[in-house]
């Protein structure tokens, strides 16, 4: 079971022992730095509002938890994954800057860039980014799809899954452009081939908004496939309990945390190794603030 697993091995890299990742000597302009710790928090205050709505709330209200809260949680367990950037090539690196811990990345089997350590998870900034944008992504894209069926019948599911994917590819190339700008993330090592600006630090691989459209229009048609007793078709065969027939709740977030690893491994991680595998000139350089081995 991947829970299992996460837990075990974040277990065994606490532990080790864990520090941060120091920033290095290189200045960062100050309003760059402003503006990413105004992102940063802002973003983290969003993972606040929203937890706190989908999934407190009805906890104290004594409310079974519905889909959108089991898939925040789940979102929020994705973190985990995220280290899958740099298995195969160090490829990505979060500001230093940040409030942040060196990765778990070297407890992963079969990993094989250098100084996993180096790796920064910036705490407030992605626990942030991963709810907001993949709920977003799911809640505007439903909405959408009720908007096509309502409004625009004759486009049929095709039409409408086209609409959600176009939109979150552009809500993924401006998110990450704007992540870029203000020194959040640096790309070290993308394709240069299909890589806008390649060599500075906003280096811009232009697969990436398509492969996090993927991800989130494929969870977009899970919780578009919620029937009339909140279940999506991974929790449909689920066993049955209590005076409800409902499938336990955990039971439900481990099918819905399950359908989202597998989709993002496969739609996002999967390729963006293989598209790093395929740079054939040095890495990007990029300020000490992005450490890399």
């Amino acid at each position: 079971m991947s829970l299992v697993f996460a837990v075990v091995t974040i277990g065994r890299w606490l532990a080790g022992g864990v520090s941060s990742v120091k920033p290095g000597d290189d200045p960062m302009p100050f309003a760059k730095q402003l503006l990413m710790h105004v992102l940063e928090w802002g973003q983290f205050t969003a993972f606040v509002v929203i937890f706190g709505w989908v999934v407190v709330r009805p906890l104290i209200q004594r409310r079974p938890l519905g889909f959108d809260g089991l898939f925040v949680i789940a979102a929020l367990a994705l973190n985990f994954w995220d280290v899958l950037d740099n298995y195969w090539l160090f490829a990505f690196q979060y500001n230093a800057h940040h409030l942040n811990v060196g990765s778990w990345g070297g407890y992963l089997p079969g990993w094989q860039s250098p100084e996993p350590q180096l790796w920064v998870v910036p705490l407030g900034f992605v626990f942030g980014a991963y709810t907001w944008a993949f709920f977003l992504a799911v809640t505007a894209g439903c909405r959408l799809l009720s908007y096509v069926r309502d409004k625009h019948p004759s486009w049929g599911p095709v039409g409408g899954y086209a609409l959600v994917y176009l939109c979150n590819m552009a809500i993924a190339a401006v998110a990450e452009n704007v992540y870029l700008r203000i020194g959040a993330i640096a790309n070290i090592h993308p394709w240069q081939a299909l890589t806008l600006w390649d060599g500075t630090p906003n280096a811009f691989p232009l697969y990436n908004p398509f492969m996090f459209a993927a991800v989130w229009t494929v969870l977009t048609a899970l919780r578009w496939s919620l029937d009339q007793n909140g279940l999506t078709f991974v929790e449909r065969g689920l066993p049955m309990m209590g005076a409800r027939a409902q499938p336990a709740t955990f039971l439900r977030f481990l099918a819905i945390f399950a359908f989202l690893e597998v989709t993002y491994i496969l739609l996002y991680f999967l390729p963006f190794n293989l598209f790093a595998i395929l740079r054939n000139v040095p890495p990007n350089v990029v300020p000490s603030y992005f450490p890399v081995p």
